[in-house]
């Protein structure tokens, strides 16, 4: 669903070009792998939700009480287990689920202090990347704080669904960024 989303996205950017183009080589590579790093985060998460792994960890921002708890990445990441297996409710313990949320939240660490840079980086260089900078920002620390409240008010439906639509937000986002800062194709 993301990919199908930021592709129509990609796709609205192309038709409605009316964007300034900036050849800014370093800015361009910090972009791509903001990307790279939102794209993994956000297959994370999946991957904590697939597992039912989003409960493994009731408090923050500790786990369990501990600050490394018991946790099985072997099993955690397993990718295929077979055919004929019966998701429902999750198939793995509760280390291999640990292990799941808490590489998510590693994984937030990770995106924060990179997209949080990367904005602070558009912020520097004036309008209008800037304001891209800024939504950036504002929906990174949005997010983060979503993440916690999923931790810490155990799922609540509303913040798991306002948590991923400003993930698809932080995503398109990141995609504009990345749109703007490559050169234009003259044609």
């Amino acid at each position: 669903g993301f990919s199908i989303f930021a592709l129509l996205f990609v796709l609205l950017l192309r038709v409605s070009d009316d964007q300034a183009h900036y050849a800014d080589t370093r800015l361009r590579w910090f972009a791509g792998l903001s990307l790279v790093i939102l794209i993994g985060q956000i297959a994370l998460g999946g991957w904590t939700s697939t597992n039912y792994a989003a409960l493994a960890c009731t408090d923050f921002p500790t786990c369990q009480n501990q600050w490394w708890p018991n946790m099985d990445f072997a099993e955690g990441f397993v990718l295929w287990r077979g055919i004929g297996v019966n998701y429902e409710f999750g198939v793995l313990e509760h280390p291999a689920r640990t292990a799941i949320h808490m590489t998510h939240r590693l994984g937030a660490f990770i995106t924060l202090v990179c997209l949080g840079s990367f904005a602070i980086a558009l912020l520097r260089r004036g309008q209008p990347l800037a304001m891209i900078g800024l939504r950036i920002g504002l929906v990174l620390i949005l997010q983060i704080v979503l993440g916690i409240c999923n931790v810490l008010f155990h799922l609540p439906l509303w913040v798991a669904v306002a948590h991923n639509v400003t993930a698809a937000i932080l995503l398109l986002t990141v995609i504009q960024a990345n749109y703007v800062l490559r050169p234009r194709k003259l044609s």
